[in-house]
């Protein structure tokens, strides 16, 4: 009869049986136990064994709201550029408003400081948002407006004549409305002559060929003296016929138009 077998294991392999894990749990145990026995038993020697992983603990803690705050910190900072970034954005463009507006008052008006003769008016629309050879302005019969006052462009140029007015805005018709004739000159002589408008700024007159009127002549129509509106572009001639039609381009540009000036109505 057989005896039967008995495996035997050393420590050895027992020891390899237990995992890392089990180990570090196991050392953890150990220690917390007997920490336990010396808090009880000792409470001064505990403390002094635990003061430097509570210092520890406290210096961990100090780093992590340390950087916590800079994190937060860095946030702010960059939300307070962005929004500078934005502000100085607006101030470059108001800064160009103020400037463009300088600049085409000062087309307007000159560099002088005394105030101008006129009433100072912002064109609210023009060609082609508006009618052709219209104006719409800011002012009206509550700033001294009134039927048939004259308008200025640039340089104290005379654009038209206000057609109709209300409190707060007015309606200037141009000089170079299609089919609406002035009175005016042509050249140094004064040749008289009635300009027919044309459209776009434009017009035209006709002349007898013996008034000698050339190209690059100014056009002028009445007003505080001889007021230019234009110069001869060009001269058409028919042999058949005793007259000369000239076409007039006007030195004022409707179409870009930010500022008039209005003649007061007389008290």
């Amino acid at each position: 009869m057989k005896r039967p077998y008995l495996h035997r294991t050393s420590a050895r392999t027992r020891n390899a049986l237990i995992t890392p894990g089990q180990a570090i749990a196991g050392v953890l145990i150990f220690i917390m136990i007997v920490l336990a026995i010396i808090r009880f038993a000792a409470p001064g020697v505990f403390i002094a064994i635990a003061s430097p992983l509570w210092g520890t603990g406290s210096l961990v803690g100090n780093g992590i709201e340390y950087v916590t705050k800079g994190f937060k910190n860095s946030v702010i900072v960059a939300n307070e550029r962005d929004q500078l970034v934005t502000e100085n954005v607006v101030l470059q463009a108001d800064n160009l408003r103020l400037s463009t507006r300088i600049h085409d008052l000062e087309a307007l008006l000159g560099s002088r400081t005394e105030a101008a003769p006129g009433i100072l008016a912002a064109v609210l629309a023009r060609p082609p948002v508006a009618p052709y050879d219209v104006l719409i302005i800011d002012q009206g019969t509550e700033s001294g407006v009134s039927l048939g006052s004259t308008a200025y462009g640039p340089g104290g140029t005379p654009v038209g004549t206000v057609a109709s007015v209300a409190a707060k805005s007015s309606r200037i018709t141009l000089y170079s409305n299609p089919g609406l004739e002035t009175a005016a000159w042509v050249g140094e002589a004064r040749t008289p002559v009635m300009v027919k408008g044309s459209g776009s700024g434009a017009f035209t007159a006709e002349l007898p060929k013996a008034a000698g009127v050339t190209e690059g002549q100014g056009v002028y129509i009445a007003g505080a003296g001889a007021l230019p509106i234009g110069s001869v572009a060009r001269i058409d001639s028919d042999p058949s016929s005793p007259n000369v039609v000239l076409h007039v381009h006007p030195y004022v540009n409707p179409f870009s138009l930010v500022w008039v000036t209005v003649s007061r109505s007389n008290p």
